[in-house]
């Protein structure tokens, strides 16, 4: 019998086993001491709805900063109603640490529902005062019952924006930063000419806009909870409400210097970045929109070749303070977070610690006032920097000390969608001529009222 393949194979197994048996050793050392440290670490799942390339920089400045904690991103189905699909899943027991909210009344509900932790223990352990941090229009909104539910980590101030070469062309002055809605009026007036298709506005509303629209004076006037003069009755009878509809409609009929609400449908105005893209393409000299205006004007598909101009929202009067809307995006943990802690510390992170990963690379405002000089240059560079703007000038009209701001949304919900749908009837009505500014106003008063009443008798 010839042993020698015997003995080779028995070779070669022998060396396939001391081999295997190598790595496998090799394996339970790296279990003992690669993976601890990974299985050490807390992992939080943060769920929004932008898309991973919005989020991955700041997740990963965050985990890189943070050994022990992980950050998972998540986006949440892309749906036509987001805030619905959130409230589902934070329901359904899914694996939530911090999430947002589409809206304050978001917001609301969740908290009416017993969906969201209170955040007041976090605060006060990290020496957050809310309205120092934030200022009074977003406390105001923000507290629920004397408590808070979410950390605002950006926030949107309006101005206007305009376009220095229809300015120059005309011979109009470049607005200051004392100028009034009157003084608005008479600019846009100057600055439009053409007719038809060639037409160039002053400016342009949307009237059914919630934020710019109809009612832009009444919310500079009212601020929070101005729709409602209390929770048993609307406030459209209050003066500032006729001032404001009769101001644009003036502007529409009277000076034609705003586009007819007539051309909204064929051109899809109604969607904000239709409007946009006019703007750019020079079609109205005017345009009242949030600081991520500046940012959107790098984007390819808004380029342009003229230099932007921004300036301070009007004032209500000569005597008056300038006041602007703002809206803000805010963070919570839901109720079944079982890390609740690191989950706050994400939070505190990506609204206050580090907006340049966060919300500047998207053009918004940082929420809070920044104190490393660092973050502040890279913040003002992220957000003020565009070209054909001046970044100076951005930076002292968005940052105004004597600027006031005001909230447009409610604590207030009662009928509230009932009642928008009425507004926006009743306000195109209004715009196409078939009523006039009283008939607007007084209908959608009492349809308004009568669905407030309409909800409280269900609820009694």
């Amino acid at each position: 019998m010839n042993l020698k393949p015997v003995t080779l194979l028995a070779a070669s197994v022998l060396i396939m086993f001391l081999f295997e048996t190598a790595c496998s050793s090799d394996e339970k050392l790296a279990d003992q001491h690669e993976p601890a440290a990974a299985r050490n670490k807390v992992k939080i799942d943060v769920w929004h709805w932008t898309a991973e390339s919005g989020m991955k920089p700041a997740f990963e400045a965050f985990n890189k900063s943070h050994p022990n904690t992980e950050a998972v991103f998540h986006q949440f189905p892309n749906t036509s109603n987001i805030p619905s699909k959130v409230n589902s899943f934070l329901i359904s027991g899914e694996s939530i640490d911090v999430t947002a909210q589409f809206s304050p009344d978001d917001l609301r509900e969740r908290v009416k529902n017993n969906l969201y932790l209170p955040l007041d223990d976090f605060l006060e352990e990290n020496h957050i005062d809310y309205e120092l941090t934030f200022g009074k229009a977003l406390t105001d909104l923000t507290r629920i019952n004397g408590h808070y539910y979410s950390i605002p980590y950006g926030v949107n101030r309006f101005a206007v924006f305009y376009n220095k070469q229809l300015f120059d062309e005309a011979h109009v002055p470049y607005p200051k930063a004392d100028w009034t809605w009157q003084d608005f009026m008479k600019t846009a007036k100057l600055l439009t000419k053409g007719e038809g298709p060639d037409k160039i506005y002053g400016s342009v509303i949307y009237p059914l806009d919630t934020t710019i629209g109809w009612s832009t004076l009444a919310i500079q006037t009212l601020g929070l909870n101005g729709m409602y003069k209390n929770d048993h009755e609307t406030n459209f009878d209050h003066p500032s409400y006729k001032q404001s509809l009769q101001f644009f409609i003036d502007m529409q009929n009277r000076d034609e210097s705003i586009m007819p609400l007539t051309e909204f449908p064929a051109q899809k105005l109604d969607i904000g970045t239709n409007r946009t893209s006019l703007f750019f393409k020079g079609k109205f000299a005017m345009f009242i929109e949030p600081i991520y205006n500046i940012w959107r004007s790098r984007l390819p598909e808004y380029k342009h070749d003229f230099q932007m101009g921004v300036v301070q929202m009007p004032r209500l009067d000569a005597h008056a303070p300038t006041v602007s809307p703002i809206t803000f995006s805010d963070m919570s943990i839901p109720r079944s977070s079982k890390h609740p802690k690191e989950a706050f510390e994400f939070i505190r992170f990506y609204c206050l610690i580090r907006p340049d990963e966060t919300v500047a690379p998207k053009g918004m405002m940082p929420a809070a006032a920044l104190s490393d000089p660092q973050v502040v240059q890279s913040v003002d560079q992220l957000i003020y920097s565009a070209p054909g703007v001046d970044e100076l000038e951005a930076k002292q009209v968005f940052e105004d000390p004597n600027t006031r701001y005001v909230t447009p949304e409610t604590t207030i919900t009662v009928a509230k969608k009932e009642i928008l749908q009425v507004i926006n009837e009743d306000v195109t009505k209004a715009f196409l001529g078939e009523w006039s500014v009283d008939e607007a106003l007084r209908d959608m008063k009492q349809r308004s009222d009568a669905w407030i009443a309409s909800k409280i008798q269900q609820h009694d």
